[in-house]
């Protein structure tokens, strides 16, 4: 008998509006009539609410002890060494305390901000504040509706309101409904409405939408605190990866991330409460879990047998990798501008060549998001200059850059080799062949059979400078993208943070004497811009670009995730799984169970799914990750293989190539094992390092 009341949904839907959800302030507990009524728990085993919840929370707060513990133990021993053998890695041992600094400083914001949230959460179990707030919240809206009723001023405007209704649209839509047409519309929408079909659909127990307002305002509120809670640590994150050189200090700033959190929050308030209105209407049905997941899923789908059409858009990938040379500008210094808006520019950028010039001369041209479209042309005497066209037809334009020349031959391939006579030895603009690099990535794609759409040349570095490489879409029409980084190979900036003043720059001898495009144009007084801002941004040591061969194999292991059908694989798996964590969330909402163990007397939608977000949700879903991390580690494992069985000279320069990327990003190169597997998807640099010498051990013998 328990498990058929299971059945028969003792929600709110099935009850009268007016007692949906009502609670009993002065109620601690439900009473024992009501638990000998508590259904079994999934139809089979027989709890109590009051055990439920004791478990409940020891699930809860024992999985929270478990990553505190791990993060502890990490924090106490993080060293960032690379294994024996490899620690020239590093360029210098200010490099590897550097990556210490950064994962002990990131790991410590993360478990104050863990510990913040757990001990609001704990707050809302042991005090019952979710019946609590759900019952204050009525409490507020009623005296509302009641002030609104009462009120004089809404009173007679409603009343004038009415007036003007009766007296202009009752006879307008009169003389409509009139009209052939219009009654050939009103018996569709009465049939529409009043069919088979749609008669059994809205015959089901529903919600009214004063209750789902509710719920909605509910979780809104909810959500509007955990943000405040999240808010102070966001922004020391952001901080952190400011001061150690990883976002653009150009287009991300302390100010900028406070103004986007002060944003984030009221359009929380603003756009939470028409989303969550949706989401109830369709979790109030018994399996509208389900048809949310099954949405999810053709989602999917979809997008990632469409990913060629819909990435440019989606991913925001707008340059397909070049089929030519381009051009990279490293360890430039930044560049100080007469612009009061855009005080400081990179010159730092990837330069694509202009397809309609002849190949006699050379004409490049940036192509993303950092402040400031510059050009790199080749001029008659065979000089290199970058600047900023946008003061050639615009004079009130801001002026990004200055014009800056270079010693350099009559032929392109000098300019790879000639250093600027600016910044320092290691300043230069380097030719890559991306044509090079297409050709090999094809000529592998097509050797094994594997369908690539495109490749993209993805713009991080106008933000961050971590991400490298990636592949999306399923079947044969798989796009992959390789960010910018990987060529730019440096963090903005040299490692002592020194800058070029406008002073030095017109102190340079020979033929790079530099001057502003704005003297010229505007007629500016540079001197007195140096006031407006003169310290530039903070800028951090630079990192290494990524050789040719480096870029391969970095390729082929994207590869190797097609080839192998990891994406595929990957979406069985996140089927499965997702199916777990949306029929939690959708028992946790209908469970007179959960509901009791909760302190409420029916289930309540918005209750039911907010404890699943913040109580059960974490547990479930990092039990879950425990198995997904699991399986995307061991897919890292075999593109590895995958790459490193194409050559012995790519298994090389994937080892070096991942050593790079641990250090460009400060990250430890051997994350502790038990730390890996609550968090990482992705191996550390030291297992993957062994697993591919394994592999070059096994196929091209000992070295």
């Amino acid at each position: 008998m328990k498990g058929d009341v299971e059945k028969a949904d003792l929600g709110a839907a099935a009850r009268p509006v007016q007692q949906y959800g009502a609670v009993d302030p002065s109620a601690d507990k439900v009473s024992n009539d009501e638990v000998e009524k508590m259904p079994l728990l999934l139809g089979i085993w027989d709890i109590s609410p009051n055990k439920l919840y004791k478990v409940g929370l020891a699930v809860y707060v024992g999985w929270f002890v478990i990553q505190r513990l791990a993060d502890i133990a990490y924090i106490a021993t993080v060293d960032a060494r690379f294994p024996a053998g490899l620690g020239h890695y590093y360029p210098s041992e200010w490099e590897r305390l550097e990556s210490v600094s950064y994962t002990r400083q990131v790991l410590l914001c993360r478990f104050l901000h863990r510990i913040c949230a757990f001990s609001t959460v704990l707050a809302f179990i042991v005090f019952g504040l979710f019946a609590r707030f759900d019952a204050a919240l009525r409490v507020a809206l009623a005296s509302i509706a009641i002030w609104w009723e009462s009120n004089k001023l809404v009173t007679s405007t409603r009343e004038w309101w009415n007036r003007g209704t009766a007296c202009c649209c009752v006879p307008i839509w009169s003389a409509l409904t009139a009209c052939s047409c219009c009654a050939w519309c009103s018996q569709l929408k009465e049939r529409t409405l009043n069919g088979r079909l749609a008669t059994g659909i809205w015959s089901l127990p529903r919600l009214s939408w004063r209750e789902l307002l509710i719920g909605s305002t509910y979780l809104m509120l909810i959500g509007a605190l955990f943000y405040l809670i999240s808010a102070p640590f966001v922004l020391w994150s952001g901080i952190i990866d400011l001061s150690f050189g990883f976002s653009n200090p150009l287009a991300v700033s302390a100010g900028g991330i406070q103004s986007n959190l002060f944003f984030g929050f009221f359009s929380l308030l603003i756009f939470t409460i028409p989303s969550k209105f949706v989401f109830l209407s369709v979790l109030q049905f018994r399996l509208g879990w389900l048809f949310m997941w099954s949405l999810l899923m053709v989602v999917l789908v979809w997008a990632q047998y469409n990913i060629k059409d819909i990435a440019p858009s989606i991913l925001d990938m707008q340059n397909p990798f070049p089929n030519d040379i381009f051009a990279v500008g490293r360890n430039f210094p930044w560049v100080p501008t007469a612009s009061k808006a855009s005080p400081w520019i990179s010159l730092n950028r990837i330069y694509f060549k202009d397809p309609t010039i002849s190949s006699a001369s050379a004409s490049f041209a940036t192509n993303d998001k950092s402040k400031g479209p510059l050009t790199l042309t080749q001029h008659a005497d065979g000089k290199f200059v970058i600047s900023t066209p946008s003061v050639l037809y615009d004079p009130s334009a801001p002026v990004y850059a200055q014009s800056m020349s270079a010693v350099a031959g009559h032929v392109l391939e000098d300019l790879k080799t000639k250093t600027w006579t600016v910044g320092g030895a290691n300043t230069r603009v380097g030719v890559r062949s991306g044509s090079h690099l297409r050709d090999e990535l094809y000529g592998f794609a097509r050797d094994r059979h594997i369908g690539i759409a495109q490749i993209y040349m993805v713009d991080g570095s106008h933000k961050d400078i971590r991400a490298n490489a990636f592949v999306a879409g399923a079947g044969n029409s798989s796009v992959i993208g390789l960010f910018d980084t990987l060529f730019l190979g440096q963090r903005n900036g040299d490692s002592s943070g020194s800058v070029v003043s406008n002073s030095l720059l017109q102190l340079v001898t020979g033929e790079a004497e530099m001057q502003h495009a704005s003297d010229i144009v505007q007629g500016v007084d540079t001197g007195e811009e140096e006031v407006q801002d003169s310290t530039p941004p903070r800028n951090s040591a630079p990192t290494q670009a990524m050789g040719d061969a480096e870029i391969i194999s970095i390729l082929a292991h994207e590869l190797g995730h097609s080839a192998l059908k990891h994406l595929e694989k990957g979406m069985v798996v996140q089927a499965v799984t997702s199916f777990i964590t949306f029929a939690a969330m959708g028992w946790m909402a209908h469970s007179p169970l959960a509901a009791a163990a909760l302190g409420l007397h029916a289930p309540l939608l918005h209750v039911g799914a907010c404890a699943y977000d913040l109580v059960v949700g974490p547990p479930l879903e990092g039990g879950v990750k425990l198995f997904t991390d699991w399986h995307t580690r061991y897919n890292e494992y075999e593109a590895d293989e995958y790459a490193a069985l194409i050559s012995e000279k790519y298994a090389t320069a994937l080892q070096s190539s991942l050593a790079k990327l641990s250090i460009n990003s400060n990250h430890d190169p051997d994350v502790p094992f038990f730390y890996e597997v609550l968090h990482d998807d992705h191996p550390s640099f030291s297992r993957r390092y062994a697993h591919i010498q394994k592999v070059k051990d096994k196929a091209y013998g000992p070295r």
